[in-house]
């Protein structure tokens, strides 16, 4: 798998993270043309990633799609609505009164398969008909969600966050974006996570991220370590 990084403020966050976690894989980055798919298909010929800068990248062994799977699929992609698929935390979505459903993907992270493309689209809308799409799992993509902050029970937003400790990818664009979460999200996003890599990031994006980082260390890092550690321990 190659490595392809849309760039933005945070576009050292991705590169560290790849240079430091994945240090033999393949990446290059560059700006955005008039979309997602159609930058990753003028750049790309091979099966590849496509990550928007700011995406901490930590993919292990087993993570990634079958290379005979992904040969008849366009796409390998995430739900912008995390829960959508789930048979209980689905129903928050209509709670908050979202628009997000399971037909929504999250263009921040996708692979692409070049292969399967017979035209470039000139824009990131209406390219999914007729696509043959492979929906990643939602422990690979651990990513920020609008029911986390409103309406989710906490134990659920522990639960989830405990996913995240051993996450392929962790994805927190939205805070990264804004600069805020509520005491709520901080719990449910590992924005400890992104600590690690901020060297290079300017000083402002920099202080957005130890500033969240840090919230969460202090508030609930501790205790997803102990989920973690119970869950491992024998009965």
């Amino acid at each position: 798998m190659q490595y392809l990084v849309i760039e933005n403020e945070f576009t050292a966050l991705t590169v560290n993270s790849i240079k430091q976690n994945m240090p033999d894989a393949k990446y290059v980055t560059t700006p955005m043309g008039e979309g997602r798919i159609q930058t990753a298909l003028k750049l790309c010929t091979e099966p590849t990633m496509v990550v928007t800068g700011g995406i901490i990248l930590n993919i292990k062994e087993g993570d990634l799609p079958d290379p005979k799977v992904l040969e008849t699929k366009h796409l390998a992609m995430s739900r912008e609505a995390v829960f959508a698929d789930h048979p209980r935390w689905k129903r928050n979505y209509e709670l908050i009164k979202s628009r997000l459903h399971d037909g929504v993907v999250d263009m921040s992270i996708f692979i692409i398969n070049p292969a399967k493309w017979k035209k470039i689209p000139k824009k990131d809308t209406n390219f999914l008909l007729g696509k043959k799409i492979l929906y990643m799992p939602r422990y690979m993509n651990h990513r920020d969600d609008p029911t986390l902050g409103t309406c989710m029970g906490g134990q659920d937003i522990i639960q989830y966050a405990s996913l995240g400790e051993d996450a392929s990818v962790h994805n927190y664009l939205t805070h990264l974006y804004s600069g805020k979460a509520n005491v709520r999200e901080t719990f449910g996003c590992c924005f400890d996570k992104l600590l690690p890599y901020t060297e290079g990031l300017d000083e402002r994006e920099k202080e957005i991220v130890e500033k969240l980082g840090n919230l969460t260390k202090v508030r609930v890092g501790k205790l997803r370590q102990m989920m973690i550690d119970r869950k491992k321990a024998p009965d």
